[in-house]
């Protein structure tokens, strides 16, 4: 019988794992990362690897998920102390963009990934249903609260307008500020004062109150 403590260095061991495929994977890419150097970071035997996964595609996908996870659990975060009107006033949008800028800063390396495998048709697939749950969870958290929600309207205007730009904005940021001698932080507040500029447009043609 399997104890709580071996259940959790199992969970331990494999978030290690992932740990180290996040990071390989966005220093040198997925194809060029292999299961030795995946264990190798991670300090274990290569056939623990397969132990708890059955490929690297398994290992991304995995990645996917746990991002997905990380990503609701946030957004509820935000909102927790908040009426559910609250969230989608300007306010409420800037605290959620704030949190959000945090969150993703901290999860940079799947933002790379996920840019550098994005045009791989198995890739994409998995992206989109990862992310299309995430949307998922946000309208259901918005019609459960008494809203009437266009649900296409809404992720369409999330997905293009909102979660592409935000990726590329914290993939380019850096370098775009170097080139053009602006100030990263101001370039943040300008960024998500826009963003919430969008987002309550893509609101006032997708929710509305009853």
């Amino acid at each position: 019988m399997t104890t709580m403590a071996q259940r959790q260095d199992s969970a331990l061991t494999k978030a290690n794992i992932l740990d180290a495929a996040e990071g390989l994977f966005a220093d040198k890419g997925f194809d060029a990362t292999g299961i030795m150097e995946i264990a190798k970071k991670a300090g274990v035997p290569k056939s623990l690897i397969y132990y708890y996964f059955e490929s690297k595609d398994e290992i991304l996908r995995e990645l996917l998920n746990r991002l997905v996870k990380e990503v609701i659990e946030m957004k509820y975060k935000a909102v927790e102390d908040h009426h559910p009107e609250d969230t989608i006033t300007k306010a409420g949008l800037l605290k959620m963009f704030h949190a959000g800028y945090q969150f993703y800063s901290e999860r940079i390396n799947m933002f790379k990934i996920i840019y550098q495998e994005s045009l791989k048709k198995e890739f994409i697939e998995d992206f989109l249903i990862n992310t299309q749950m995430s949307q998922q969870e946000s309208i259901d958290y918005l019609k459960n609260a008494g809203m009437e929600v266009d649900e296409k309207e809404l992720k369409f205007g999330h997905f293009f307008l909102v979660a592409l730009p935000f990726m590329s904005f914290m993939l380019h940021k850096d370098k775009w500020c170097e080139m053009n001698d602006f100030d990263p932080e101001e370039a943040r507040e300008k960024f998500i004062d826009l963003m919430v500029d969008i987002t309550t447009l893509v609101i006032s043609r997708s929710i509305s109150v009853k």
